[in-house]
């Protein structure tokens, strides 16, 4: 039996950070992130980045460097009370201003407010955008079964104490598989606060079977899996896209597929 439920390196945990709006504060909290080897996903409002030089655009890429830029709409509107034609100008614009940012497509997104609507998924899914976040936190650590509706794990503030129960038995692939932590860096207000952030940091950072992915690199690495040709006696895997995958076979044997690769298993006699 063939199970997707390993991610880069055979790894069967990962942890996610996520920041909404854009703010100075992401500067501090890219420095912690980049100190502790983790990423995070930095969901932008491109009206910010209108108008800029380009020595400023490239200080905006040094900064964000390492980590994913991901749709905001391009003025933090409110997509649930909006008509779909101002979703899809707010969704297009922003991504167009981003990319100029980025020089990669900005095809992730998390909602303004947490506002969204069926109806505002689909204009959004015509735009391109292929997920996003909303703030309907669980308090769990489930991967999403709609990536237009990722529910996140919790804001940082409720974080720490759920760190201790994330690292239970790390080597087992039913349980726990992701921390999904969002916020705003703007809410960090006083060095305290600064603290908590570092204190989780040094819970979750470091780990070797945990992997530390940005939004779209999980999103990416899910549809590869997805994409996984596999022969009917599960002995043949070919891998047709660019990523290389892991899954686990029988719940003992971890399989690396490399991308655009096939790999032959021996088979029992």
């Amino acid at each position: 039996m063939i199970q997707f439920h390993v991610y880069p390196g055979g790894k069967k945990r990962i942890v996610t950070f996520s920041y909404d709006d854009g703010h100075r504060n992401d500067e501090r909290l890219i420095e912690m992130f980049n100190r502790h080897g983790v990423k995070g996903t930095f969901h932008l409002n491109g009206i910010k980045y209108l108008g800029k030089t380009e020595a400023e655009l490239a200080e905006y890429r040094r900064r964000y460097a390492g980590h994913e830029i991901a749709c905001h709409t391009v003025t933090h509107g409110w997509p649930a009370r909006m008509p779909m034609q101002s979703v899809t100008a707010e969704t297009m614009e922003d991504r167009k201003i981003l990319e100029q940012l980025t020089d990669y497509p900005v095809i992730g997104m998390s909602y303004p407010s947490g506002s969204f609507s069926e109806e505002a998924i689909c204009a959004m899914r015509a735009c391109g955008i292929v997920y996003s976040r909303t703030v309907q936190s669980h308090k769990n650590f489930y991967l999403p079964e709609d990536f237009m509706k990722w529910h996140p794990t919790c804001h940082h503030k409720d974080a720490l104490p759920l760190c201790d129960k994330f690292l239970e038995n790390l080597d087992s692939p039913w349980t726990h598989p992701l921390f999904y932590i969002w916020g705003h860096a703007h809410e960090f207000r006083t060095e305290e606060e600064w603290q908590v952030m570092e204190q989780i940091l040094q819970k979750l950072a470091g780990n070797d079977k945990i992997w530390y992915a940005t939004n779209i690199e999980i999103y990416n690495y899910m549809m590869a899996q997805r994409m996984l040709q596999i022969s009917a006696d599960e002995c043949l895997f070919y891998n047709p896209t660019s990523t290389d995958v892991w899954v686990e076979k029988d719940k003992k044997q971890i399989i690396h597929i490399p991308a655009g690769d096939t790999v032959i298993l021996c088979k029992e006699v």
